[in-house]
């Protein structure tokens, strides 16, 4: 075979083969504090990563309160959640996902279980104790365990810590990891303990007095910004580990996920989003869904969402820089863009048509095949990436911006060996103007 033969069909061996899961494990994605016509017992979600059908025998997620004062005298530092993974392993396809028993506390009734379609493949977890939401110790069947016993996860800040006990003491609700509200005590939390992943969350304003104890942390405002806090005005510097990053997104965070099938611990590797529910966004009714979800979460903006009906596709999606707002994702997902309907598989990534995590020559295929083909929110083409149901020559652009993610190499080196779409994109100058308009 000729050298740039050879050279042609390494490139496409390493391009078409999907990477392994590595064997460690990995927060995957955290869906708290649901807006719009949520139900908080019902509707957040929490999912966890790693190699097939691994044990996970001594191993724990904890979320750690991070919310101090002035006096220094806060709960920061304290265990307020225990999810226990003994006796559990992940799914054939290496993801568990913990969903939650419904009922509204002090509300008008049963607000009935979580109805989120999870991949076939994942262990899904879903509480059916007495108690609401995850439940929460005698109440939960899932291991979950809560300060307040209400089943959820606390609206404000908090550190997301997947842990293995190799030895020392088990966790426990109102274990204090940062005594002194100064940092870990101990950098793996406990003497005996192995902090495998880990990320941190804000809520807008905390970063003021609150501390997280990831290696990355996210929130609001922006290190260096003033706010008024307590009458005065105070400069954001948020309290982090050493060595750690905290990353200011400009709106109020409710996703956090990781980008596609990303392991490392750098902005780059999550996705931070606010979803939404709004009709604007096109969301569909529970009635339309065909998995039955309670509620149909989009990618948000900043802004007036309009008054569209639920499905409507009169009106493009809003993009960057367009002046009814900004997109509250730091990876720019286009607003209206379904977040929620890979529970128990690997996240949302933009360019990734195949869904398997990965920005490759695969995907190049789905869009090749697809080329041309125009959809609606029931049937939106899986190769639409900037979300305006038609699937043209922008796609392929964005599909070969990212080529390579997760843990892409730089622009220049990740495109050099991308298909061209030369002979494609004629068939699109060929295609009738009715066929690649936006179906309406």
């Amino acid at each position: 075979m000729p050298p740039r033969a050879l050279h042609l069909a390494a490139l496409l061996t390493a391009v078409l083969v999907t990477p392994m899961l590595r064997a460690e494990l990995y927060i995957n994605e955290i869906f708290f504090d649901p807006g719009g016509d949520g139900v908080e017992q019902r509707d957040e979600f929490i999912e966890l990563r790693g190699a097939p059908g691994m044990p996970l025998d001594d191993h724990y997620l904890i979320f750690v309160e991070n919310e101090d004062n002035g006096d220094n005298t806060g709960p920061a530092g304290l265990v307020e959640n225990i999810f226990t993974l003994d006796g559990y392993s992940l799914g054939s396809n290496g993801f568990l996902v913990f969903r939650q028993a419904g009922n509204l506390l002090g509300g008008a009734g049963d607000s009935g279980p979580s109805r989120y379609s999870v991949v076939p493949g994942a262990t899904d977890l879903v509480n059916t104790g007495a108690g609401p939401g995850y439940g929460s110790g005698a109440t939960s069947t899932i291991g979950a365990e809560d300060e307040g016993g209400e089943g959820s996860l606390e609206n404000g800040g908090f550190t997301a810590m997947l842990i293995r006990k190799n030895t020392g003491p088990v966790p426990t609700i109102g274990l204090d990891l940062d005594e002194g509200n100064d940092g870990l005590d101990n950098p793996n939390g406990q003497e005996g303990w192995e902090i495998l992943d880990a990320i941190g969350y804000f809520e807008p304003l905390e970063t003021v007095y609150g501390r997280s104890y990831a290696p990355i942390n996210f929130g609001r405002e922006e290190p260096g910004e003033l706010v008024f806090f307590d009458g005065g005005i105070k400069e954001i510097q948020p309290n982090i580990e050493p060595d750690a990053v905290y990353v200011g997104v400009g709106y109020e965070i409710e996703y956090l996920g990781r980008w596609g099938n990303s392991t490392g611990q750098t902005n780059d590797d999550w996705h931070i989003s606010n979803l939404t529910d709004n009709p604007g966004s096109g969301r569909l009714t529970a009635g339309q869904l065909p998995d039955g979800a309670p509620v149909d979460y989009r990618q948000s903006y900043t802004g007036d969402h309009g008054l569209l009906a639920s499905g409507s596709t009169d009106t493009p999606p809003t993009q960057p820089g367009e002046s009814q707002g900004s997109l509250e994702s730091n990876k720019d997902v286009p607003y209206g863009t379904r977040l929620l309907t890979n529970i128990g598989g690997p996240n949302y990534l933009t360019g990734d048509y195949n869904g398997d995590g990965y920005v490759n020559a695969a995907d190049y295929t789905i869009w090749r095949d697809s080329l041309g083909a125009v959809g609606d929110e029931f049937a939106h083409p899986a190769a639409d990436a900037n979300h305006n149901f038609m699937v043209d020559g922008a796609d392929y652009e964005i599909w070969r911006a990212a080529y390579g993610a997760p843990e892409a190499p730089p622009a220049a080196a990740a495109v050099a060996g991308v298909p061209e779409p030369a002979s494609a994109l004629l068939v699109i100058a060929a295609l009738p103007l009715a066929a690649i308009r936006r179906r309406v």
